[in-house]
């Protein structure tokens, strides 16, 4: 005999939001290993283009971040820590919005090649509402 002690809200692969935090994480990651492949291409594509590939130090440093935060996202992802993942996207979305200034402001930037980073900001705190106001699967949990 079993007895129903209460619903338990489990986040997973049912959700929207937990592939589309998977979907990031792996941009990131791929972001970080174009970085240290190409890192003339990825500075073009980050909107600060380096002319030398000696002068790539920068584009390695956030090829490490994005990397980095990549792959803890999956981390957390995998351990199912929603409440984790909510803090870090907040905290994390000042990332791109301090990288879409810096474009913006060095070398005679224009908004055209910020833009993406200020979209990317826009996104991560889409994902973290999305995660916040997203109910787990309902999972009934009993004791035998």
């Amino acid at each position: 005999m079993s007895e129903e002690l209460g619903k338990v809200k489990r986040w997973g692969p049912k959700s929207l939001s937990f592939w589309l935090t998977i979907l990031c994480a792996g941009g990131l990651i791929g972001l970080g290993i174009n970085g240290f492949i190409q890192p003339v291409a990825a500075s073009r594509a980050f909107g600060l283009e380096i002319l030398n590939p000696l002068d790539s130090g920068y584009v390695r440093v956030k090829a490490t971040r994005d990397l980095a935060l990549g792959i803890s996202i999956i981390v957390f992802v995998f351990m199912r820590i929603k409440k984790v993942l909510i803090a870090f996207s907040l905290v994390s979305a000042i990332i791109p919005l301090i990288d879409g200034i810096m474009v913006l402001t060095q070398y005679g930037g224009e908004l055209k090649d910020s833009l993406q980073h200020f979209i990317t900001m826009i996104g991560v705190l889409l994902i973290a509402f999305l995660l916040w106001r997203e109910k787990g699967i309902e999972i009934s949990k009993s004791v035998s």
